[in-house]
């Protein structure tokens, strides 16, 4: 069985706390489980929130083709995905660092 995860590290914006750092991070878990098509949200925590923390956020997909119908279908719609970031970026808790794709498959 094949799978794609896409992973973000992101970390908290100064000032704000763990608990609402957590809030977006629950808030964005089930966008992506709701609309993205998502099999699974995974997040692991590297550091506390309030202390230079940061998270690991994996999005799961069953395939590579799920990840990239996910990906056109959210910039399909382009009023959801810029409400989406025009909330993101007006009330940032989080900044993006870096990411990519994982491609997986049992040979």
């Amino acid at each position: 069985m094949a799978k794609t995860t896409e992973v973000w590290i992101v970390e908290g914006v100064e000032g704000i706390t763990r608990r609402q750092q957590m809030g977006r991070l629950a808030e964005w878990k089930k966008l992506f489980l709701a609309e993205a098509g998502a099999s699974a949200v995974n997040i692991w925590e590297g550091g506390y929130g309030e202390y230079s923390g940061a998270w690991i956020y994996a999005v799961e997909f069953d395939s590579a083709e799920a990840c990239g119908k996910s990906t056109d279908r959210f910039h399909a719609n382009s009023k959801s995905f810029d409400d989406a970031m025009d909330i993101w970026t007006k009330t940032p808790m989080l900044k993006f660092r870096g990411g990519g794709l994982i491609h997986q498959s049992n040979i």
